[in-house]
């Protein structure tokens, strides 16, 4: 099964400088088609300055598409290089009245776990997945920390007391949760191998029963809030405090604030669009005054398509962990997630009376029963509902908002 690619896409010239100045598509993955080299293309990953050489072409009628290397760790010309041996190779097969298989199958030969990975990876979650480069490189971190011993095994070599053996193994040394996402990789891989019939075995993954997690439910506390508080007041690291007090604020998830665009935020209007959150359902946060004064501080100085710019591969901040550490060890807190601040906003509205439709409407949840109740309702109730809470966790700060949302101004 070949990956989708786009047939409304243009033809560039392919230099390295055209290349890196393409613009990062919004929605779609876009791709472009070198006007050298026929099926020489370039891939964009949504919101991602990722970007991959492939090669796609019909032949014998049949869709075939071809991985070649990310940009710019190889170059247009070895990139064409790639692609005219590949149309080399089906030229001469069409010169001998295509007899015998085409030269570009794909190897009916078991895989080894190693070549399902990267298989995985190029056809399955850089296509796919919702983040890609995050969703790459999480699969390649845990594959080579937990199971790399299977990387030259061949799939029908591992049994289901291998996988049983395997996963008792990793809970009882490092934890259930880190277990739990070993097993869902592996059968995730091993369908993905049955689906694109690189293999025709049983998934020896999928009888396996995951070990139970409890729903987190931590949230600040209001004791807790003057301490974060206080600690965000000496924070030197600005995109930090900007970001936990829009968290608290818009209850928005730690990937849509730090890959948010300005063409989604209108603060004349005190919206904020999320196009493409994790749950695919486009939602719009209602903007408190507070949030609204923190990005018109940023837009000021911000010459950049994104809120939170970086000079990294996606254009903007994909990672505060290491600050986050050191705000809430100083701020005396602990057992305190980024994530928990988006939840610290809904907790609060339901310690202010809201209703589960406000909540909802509020953090963009979706569900079967209360989509339709969610989508009627406007967004004045919500705008109260968050401000409430917002004006709750500043009394309980001890703080004014201008002095904890902006640091040195």
């Amino acid at each position: 099964m070949s990956p989708k690619v786009e047939r409304k896409s243009q033809k560039i010239h392919f230099t390295q400088r055209t290349i890196a100045a393409l613009p990062v598509p919004t929605g779609k993955r876009a791709t472009y088609y070198d006007s050298q080299v026929a099926g020489l293309c370039i891939q964009l990953q949504p919101g991602s300055r990722h970007r991959a050489f492939a090669w796609y072409r019909k032949v014998a009628g049949r869709p075939t598409w071809r991985g070649i290397g990310d940009f710019p760790d190889l170059n247009v010309e070895q990139a064409r290089t790639k692609a005219q041996e590949w149309n080399a190779q089906i030229g001469k097969w069409k010169a001998d009245g295509c007899e015998g298989p085409s030269p570009l199958d794909r190897p009916r030969g078991e895989p080894t776990f190693g070549a399902l990975l990267d298989d995985y990876i190029q056809r399955h979650l850089r296509q796919h997945a919702k983040r890609p480069e995050a969703a790459e490189t999480n699969a390649k971190y845990l594959f080579k920390k937990y199971v790399d011993e299977w990387r030259e095994r061949k799939l029908s070599m591992i049994r289901r007391s291998d996988v049983l053996d395997l996963q008792m193994r990793i809970a009882e040394s490092v934890g259930q949760i880190t277990s739990n996402r070993i097993m869902q990789l592996l059968r995730a891989m091993l369908n993905f191998a049955i689906t694109a019939e690189v293999w025709s075995g049983d998934n020896p993954c999928s009888r396996v029963k995951l070990f139970h997690e409890e729903k987190r439910t931590r949230f600040v506390q209001p004791e807790e809030m003057p301490k974060l508080f206080r600690a965000m007041k000496k924070e030197p690291n600005r995109d930090l405090v900007d970001f936990v007090n829009l968290a608290l604020w818009t209850g928005a998830r730690r990937g849509d604030l730090l890959s948010a665009r300005w063409e989604d935020i209108r603060t004349d209007d005190n919206c904020w669009r999320i196009p493409d959150p994790k749950n695919r359902t486009p939602y719009t946060v209602a903007l408190t005054p507070e949030a609204v004064a923190i990005f018109k501080r940023r837009s000021r100085s911000n010459g950049s398509p994104w809120v939170f710019p970086s000079r990294g591969k996606t254009g903007h901040v994909v990672d505060l962990k290491g600050a986050w550490k050191r705000l809430i060890k100083r701020a005396g807190i602990t057992d305190l997630r980024q994530h928990d601040l988006r939840r610290t906003l809904g907790s609060w509205q339901a310690a202010q009376g809201a209703s589960l439709q406000i909540i909802g409407k509020s953090l963009g949840h979706t569900s079967t029963a209360a989509t339709a109740i969610y989508s009627q309702l406007n967004l004045d109730p919500v705008r109260a509902s968050v401000g409430g809470a917002t004006r709750a966790m500043l009394a309980a700060s001890k703080r004014k908002p201008k002095l904890l949302a902006v640091r040195n101004e």
